[in-house]
């Protein structure tokens, strides 16, 4: 449309940028209302975004360029208002005990949608043409929207005791009662040092978003200047896929649920594998380094469910969806960021592969060690 190939990057930067300003009122707007009320006006939103697009499209009006980018910056807020508020529902719809096959079935849901996704885009694009992916992903915001609506009718918060907090000391508990009624962004972070192990596994889950942006650019680079070309990162990229499909299929039919204790330090040990293998690349064959993408992708969608599992069971409901926030927040500005330093470095990967494996490393063993400590009954 722009006739420009940094078109694509303004629309990007558009959906990304909104999210980014977005994700901080996301938390604490789920915090404060209903959920299910905040996840129908993001899917609204949503619907609004997409189906005004696809009208001009359609032949309303001459579509712009600023067309997309206002598209994709409302699709951006939508998502930042949506993600919170999910993160603090599942917790009150499903009993604790069945907290982790939940995650694990809706990360499972998502891996196959981005398996099929692209090929199915494929499809439709040298067919039906591009309006018709808009009118098909309305379609799918316009399902969901409706089962919202019914949950909405039907949904009451349970009073779960298991996720009630322990008696306070009457100071203690006016100073909750104020941090729970601060609703801004930095009021997650206070709460978050309330609770030494999360910090320290964002600060591992920053780490990890990192690596997984550098090997979005990183990948194709090494597959064609040392692999052979395109089709081995078309091998690795599969990899990937398949990997991160199998790690919630694993924690899925895993009969207890597992600990982020060992988690931490298996999510870990998974990316600093792959990175080895990448630094080995002239000395392994593309099907060795194509295991280890697949067992770091297994490890990363597996440990995430983990990690998801253990904060919603372990930290008050009141502040779920703000420190979801703060986990969507550092979770999308790591892989940025991280295609910025393979932008950056191109002559230097294996200095940033072997940064990036040393603070996995320094970061993982806190992580686990801090795991378990101020759980949510001393809240």
């Amino acid at each position: 449309m722009s006739g420009s190939a940094s078109g694509i990057t303004w629309v990007l930067l558009s959906l990304w940028g909104a999210r980014f300003l977005m994700v901080a009122s996301g938390g604490r707007v789920a915090d404060r209302y209903d959920r299910i009320k905040v996840m129908i006006g993001a899917d609204v939103l949503r619907i609004v975004a997409q189906g005004a697009l696809a009208l001009l499209f359609a032949g309303l009006l001459p579509v712009q360029s600023w067309h997309l980018c206002l598209s994709a910056a409302l699709y951006g807020v939508g998502t930042a208002l949506y993600n919170p508020a999910q993160i603090g529902l599942t917790p009150e719809l499903v009993p604790e005990e069945r907290l982790q096959d939940a995650n694990g079935l809706l990360s499972l849901v998502a891996d196959v949608a981005f398996l099929l996704g692209p090929v199915l885009a494929g499809v439709l694009m040298s067919t039906v043409g591009f309006s018709w992916v808009l009118w098909i992903d309305v379609a799918s915001f316009a399902v969901n929207l409706a089962l919202l609506l019914r949950s909405a009718r039907i949904h009451t918060p349970p009073a779960s005791p298991t996720r009630a907090a322990a008696p306070q000391d009457p100071e203690d508990a006016g100073d909750e009662d104020a941090r729970s009624r601060d609703t801004r962004f930095r009021a997650g972070f206070a709460i978050m040092a309330q609770y030494p192990w999360f910090g320290v596994g964002m600060a591992l889950w920053f780490v990890v978003s990192l690596g997984i942006g550098l090997t979005a650019v990183a990948g194709p680079v090494i597959a064609v200047e040392s692999l052979g070309g395109p089709g081995a990162w078309s091998v690795l990229a599969t990899c990937l896929a398949v990997g991160s499909l199998l790690g919630s299929v694993t924690v899925i039919s895993a009969a207890k649920q597992h600990p982020w204790k060992a988690a931490a330090v298996v999510v870990a040990l998974g990316a600093v594998l792959q990175f080895t293998a990448l630094t080995m690349r002239d000395h392994l064959s593309t099907a060795v380094i194509g295991i280890s993408f697949a067992v770091s992708a297994l490890t990363t969608a597996a440990c995430g469910i983990v990690w998801d599992t253990a904060y919603q069971s372990e930290i008050p409901e009141r502040y779920l969806s703000r420190l979801g926030s703060i986990d969507n927040f550092v979770n999308a500005i790591g892989v940025p960021i991280g295609m910025l330093l393979g932008a950056l470095f191109t002559a230097h990967y294996d200095v940033v592969f072997l940064g990036l494996s040393l603070l996995l490393v320094l970061l993982g063993i806190p992580a686990a060690r801090l795991a378990g400590r101020g759980r949510k009954a001393t809240a």
